[in-house]
């Protein structure tokens, strides 16, 4: 879910800025809106604020005397250094690529006296990280009452919204809150449950939500470990990724994030899981030992597994399209939702006209109600017959529907081309084991090489194959516009633990 913001425009007085801003680094809650001065004459925004905020400015000025106490302006204190950073990192690469064998005492000494300041280093990056993001908040502030007041804007999650009021509070500030407009463009932050969160770095590879959108992320996320597995659909791969995953965390020496070895452990689950399905174990059916014999009949067929696809398509089509409807019902009224009804309306029917037969369709009065929601609300800010026209243009986007339908049968073409390519690889091993005297060695050789290689490409076709279907399929038809710009905290970065 997205965080909802709320917005906040302080009032400091000049002379207590620069001091307000070394204070607002110790709460990390406050997010400076990016704003171009250039955009507007300053004395436009002036008067602008002025009208905005009222007495607020007049209170202000009439409980100031020029005898309260003030700190003055000061200026970025940064520790001189004799030599440029660029300059020092340059030198440790040239050390690093000698040799040991060149490398004369000198050198070795040298390396110990930059290795040693490594740590000064990373710290001197965090303070001119600091000083670059106070110098970016100070150009995007605004001026008003002919530069005597900083105005001073930014964005807070709700849930900290009474922490930073109160840190207000006690500077003395006048402020001024608000709940944050979609036109704010506010920034996001994301709020999932340990289960989406595995699949928030997948989702931001595309685009993160805009503030008026849904965060899709906990609704991808199943979709998305299913048709891995669907694409992958072999036991013998599935317990690869799961034992490769598991063996990484339990040594603990990875580099890796521990959240991306469990998504790995989750998707090599789901993997395993098709491919006992389809009784694919390495290439080989598991039907053909004796003791799983009789589990043959329960293994999917491939006419079977080419209709799952399309099921799944179509179950996942119509959930993004009721994701949309009920999103924009909410945010911007009820019949900006009626489009998407509509056309559930229409393709439920269409579907049990063709394939179920289950409900009655002689009087096909829901494909009627299910037109007039499309033509009559398709854009309800527009005028009478222009609204109808762009719902008649609308009604167009049945063959994209389509479209969209039949691109799920690329995980049908996953799974049977990977389980091919393994049948393949085993039947060349076989082939080879007979030579004599070698034949066990190549045998391993090409079972080992080959089926790694499977294993890279097909999960390689799985992961991308998925986010197709995800980002253009799924987030299409569930109305998604993405460009939100992640929440980052105005805070000290050198003080963080790293």
């Amino acid at each position: 879910m997205i965080v909802p913001m709320t917005e906040f425009s302080m009032l400091i007085f000049y002379k207590e800025y620069d001091a307000f801003l070394q204070h607002l680094k110790t709460v990390g809650v406050f997010h400076v809106a990016e704003r171009n001065k250039d955009e507007a004459p300053e004395q436009t925004q002036q008067k602008l604020m002025i009208s905005d905020l009222n007495d607020a400015i007049t209170f202000l000025l009439a409980h100031k005397t020029e005898n309260d106490s003030t700190t003055d302006n000061e200026t970025e204190c940064l520790p001189p250094q004799q030599r440029g950073i660029a300059e020092i990192l340059k030198e440790i690469r040239q050390i690093k690529e000698k040799s040991e064998q060149e490398m004369t005492d000198e050198w070795k000494q040298n390396v110990d006296q930059y290795a040693a300041c490594i740590p000064s280093l990373k710290k001197r990056k965090l303070e001119l990280e600091d000083a670059f993001e106070l110098s970016r908040i100070k150009t995007n502030t605004q001026e008003a009452c002919d530069g005597k007041i900083k105005i001073l804007e930014g964005f807070v999650p709700r849930p900290q919204k009474k922490i930073f009021s109160d840190f207000l509070d006690k500077q003395g500030i006048v402020y001024i809150k608000k709940r944050s407009r979609f036109s704010d463009n506010p920034p996001i932050l994301l709020h999932n449950n340990w289960f989406s969160r595995l699949f928030e770095p997948i989702g931001s590879l595309f685009s993160l939500p805009s503030y008026k959108d849904l965060d899709l992320t906990v609704f991808f996320a199943p979709f998305f470990a299913l048709f891995f597995g669907f694409g992958m659909n072999d036991m013998g791969y599935g317990i690869i990724l799961f034992a490769g995953a598991t063996s990484m965390r339990l040594l603990g020496k990875s580099k890796i994030k521990k959240s991306y070895l469990t998504l790995v452990q989750l998707l090599g689950i789901i993997t395993f899981f098709f491919g006992f399905l389809t009784g694919n174990f390495f290439g080989v059916s598991v039907a053909k030992f004796p003791w799983l014999s009789p589990l043959k009949e329960f293994f999917l067929k491939d006419k079977q597994i080419f209709t799952l696809a399309i099921a799944i398509g179509f179950i996942q089509i119509l959930f993004g399209m009721a994701l949309q409807g009920i999103n924009k019902m909410a945010k911007f009224g009820f019949r900006y939702g009626l489009p998407q009804v509509g056309w559930i309306m229409i393709i439920l029917h269409l579907v049990n006209m063709f394939y179920f037969k289950v409900w009655p369709f002689y009087s096909h009065i829901d494909i009627y109600i299910g037109l007039a929601l499309i033509i009559f609300f398709a854009d309800p800010e527009a005028g009478f017959f222009s609204g109808i026209g762009t719902g008649i243009w609308e009604l167009f986007g049945i063959t994209g529907l389509m479209g969209d339908l039949l691109s799920y049968i690329r995980l049908f073409a996953l799974g049977v081309s990977s389980a091919i390519l393994a049948l393949v690889i085993n039947s060349i091993a076989s082939q080879i084991e007979k030579t004599a005297y070698i034949g066990p060695v190549l045998f391993l050789i090409i079972i080992i090489f080959g089926h790694s290689l499977n294993l890279f490409v097909a999960s390689l076709g799985a992961f991308v194959h998925t986010m197709r279907l995800t980002f253009v399929e799924f987030y299409k038809n569930a109305g998604f516009t993405g460009g939100g710009n992640p929440y980052k905290p105005f805070t000290i970065i050198s003080n963080q633990k790293t």
